[in-house]
């Protein structure tokens, strides 16, 4: 049997490790073969991540995301493959100009249809043009959490019977344990925090929490993800700036998996404060890796991991730093996230999963 797996969003950020998480877990627990496409500007990374994989089949393509280019030319490519593969899986919502009746759509959450949304009016309708298009052509639309798929039904009551809970697994290489002669990328002691920068990530919050409390826990704040493409300062920039703290804080522009797990595990606390999610890898990593976490009391994040982690809210800058010196100065309470960590995780490996992707599969009636 055969599968194809868009992997346009290869190496971009969420839904491109929900991508490489999904070919591991078909490639290593089904006999299934897959082909999917991938950047062409990415063809080193994803033959370091999968050429050791026999059954699977790269088609590496020059269209970019969102082009109209792509648009075309990846339906062309699908519509070829339609006889020769049982299921088409599109970890995103950008389908092609062609969609086979055997395919399903992962929409990861709704946040451009949000308040949080700072990309533009035109990006908010056509997510929302893209949405509903995906939602219509599926058999399937797959959802990382009950809080995604309630926001789902609410602005989209047509998906009612097509949509599917099944969350999302935390990638095995984040569950090995710390090498001992592993040393830290940053030496002195400090709060992490890793995601891109955009509004409903609340980083701007976190900064001035920081500010509150750096000289009371004794720690750097490093701050790893992304910047929007072609920036090399942005307005987290210039908060630090403005607030004459760069010397406390240190920056991972574009981090590889190595770097983050090293931050991961030297680090004294994670702190992911976001406004809005639809599931939210990091914390999960981040608790796999040995780190404790505090986040947001956001919904989604109360679901995923209860509400002694999701414990502070985001809209209060003191809430959210007499929380990081509350578990920053108390061991045990460090020691107790991480326990809770280790339980919240057992829901979230591939092992637990595996059987509702292949419950999937077998509603499409592929034998």
């Amino acid at each position: 049997m055969k599968m194809f797996i868009d992997g346009t969003f290869y190496r971009a950020s969420g839904i491109g490790r929900y991508y490489s998480n999904l070919v591991k877990l078909m490639l290593e627990e089904t006999d299934w073969k897959l082909i999917t496409t991938v950047p062409e500007s990415k063809k080193k990374d994803w033959l370091e991540e999968f050429n050791s994989h026999e059954n699977i089949t790269p088609i590496f393509v020059k269209h970019r995301k969102f082009s109209v280019e792509g648009f075309w030319k990846l339906g062309k490519i699908i519509k070829e493959l339609e006889k020769e593969c049982q299921v088409f899986w599109f970890p995103q919502i950008n389908l092609p100009s062609y969609v086979p009746e055997n395919t399903i759509v992962t929409i990861h959450d709704l946040c451009p249809l949000t308040h949080w949304w700072d990309r533009g009016t035109v990006r908010k309708i056509l997510f929302a043009q893209l949405a509903k298009r995906a939602i219509k052509k599926a058999r399937i639309v797959v959802v990382p959490s009950n809080f995604t798929k309630e926001e789902l039904l609410k602005n989209f009551p047509e998906v009612e019977g097509k949509v599917k809970v099944v969350y999302n697994f935390v990638d095995e290489k984040f569950l090995t344990k710390q090498a001992s002669d592993e040393p830290p990328l940053v030496k002195e002691d400090y709060i992490l925090y890793v995601g891109n920068r955009k509004k409903h990530k609340n980083l701007k919050n976190l900064v001035l929490a920081y500010l509150k409390v750096k000289d009371q826990v004794h720690c750097k704040l490093v701050i790893a993800g992304t910047r929007d493409k072609n920036k090399t300062k942005d307005e987290i920039d210039e908060l630090i700036q403005k607030l004459k703290i760069e010397k406390f804080i240190i920056q991972f522009d574009s981090p590889t998996d190595s770097v983050i797990m090293n931050l991961y595990r030297h680090a004294k606390l994670f702190v992911f404060p976001s406004f809005y999610e639809g599931f939210g890898f990091p914390p999960l990593e981040a608790l796999a890796c040995g780190c404790p976490v505090i986040t947001s009391n956001i919904p989604v994040l109360i679901e995923t991991l209860g509400e002694e982690i999701a414990c502070f809210d985001p809209n209060s800058v003191n809430d959210m730093a007499e929380k990081i010196t509350e578990i920053i100065k108390n061991s045990s309470k460090r020691k107790k996230i991480l326990n809770l960590g280790e339980e919240k995780l057992s829901k979230f490996s591939k092992s637990a999963l595996i059987e509702s992707y292949m419950n999937l599969l077998s509603q499409l009636e592929v034998q």
